[in-house]
């Protein structure tokens, strides 16, 4: 291989991205049943990868978590997996996760070079859209599988979730400046 040729995915990241997948998954199985989407730290989780791992290693992450839960493994919440899960109610906030995980790792190349405070509004930013686009895909989702209307979906899908998502998103970006600030591993 020469020079100016690069991988695809060194074996760091390839290990970042196994690490991370199962931090997802760990995440996701801390729950806690609500009605038909039950609260659980897994966007806490997503929300982290893509801040450390950055777009690309992210978004790999998030699809390997996912691809693993399609073929069965339990990683998704209350120890579910296969595909049925994905087709459910609440499949679409798992399929709206890899567009949350490149949103925010889009909008964390703009930290770099830049001071805390802006690194930190930066973060915020990015979780918030995030989060709000996987709202979007999660909640039409819902409403595709169970024909609901808009306020019913929004009653069961994100309603109750604004308040516990402004905590995981406050904690995830202390959490994603703290370590990134700390460890070169992730740049």
């Amino acid at each position: 291989m020469s020079n100016t040729q690069k991988k695809f995915l060194s074996v760091q990241d390839m290990v970042l991205i196994a690490v991370f997948t199962a931090i997802m998954a760990i995440c996701s199985w801390i729950s806690v049943s609500a009605g038909p989407v039950p609260f659980t730290l897994q966007t806490f989780a997503v929300f982290v990868t893509a801040a450390l791992l950055g777009t690309k290693r992210g978004t790999i992450a998030v699809v390997v978590y996912i691809l693993l839960g399609i073929i069965g493994v339990p990683v998704f919440a209350g120890l579910t997996g296969g595909p049925s899960v994905i087709a459910g109610p609440t499949g679409g906030f798992i399929v709206g996760f890899i567009l949350t995980a490149i949103i925010i790792g889009l909008l964390m190349n703009l930290t770099n070079g830049k001071s805390e405070v802006v690194k930190l509004v930066i973060t915020v930013v990015a979780m918030v859209l995030g989060d709000v686009a996987c709202f979007a895909i999660g909640t039409v989702w819902f409403m595709v599988v169970t024909n609901n209307t808009v306020s019913v979906a929004l009653t069961y899908c994100v309603i109750p979730y604004i308040i516990p998502d402004i905590a995981k998103i406050v904690v995830a970006t202390i959490i994603a400046n703290r370590v990134k600030k700390y460890v070169q591993i992730f740049n």
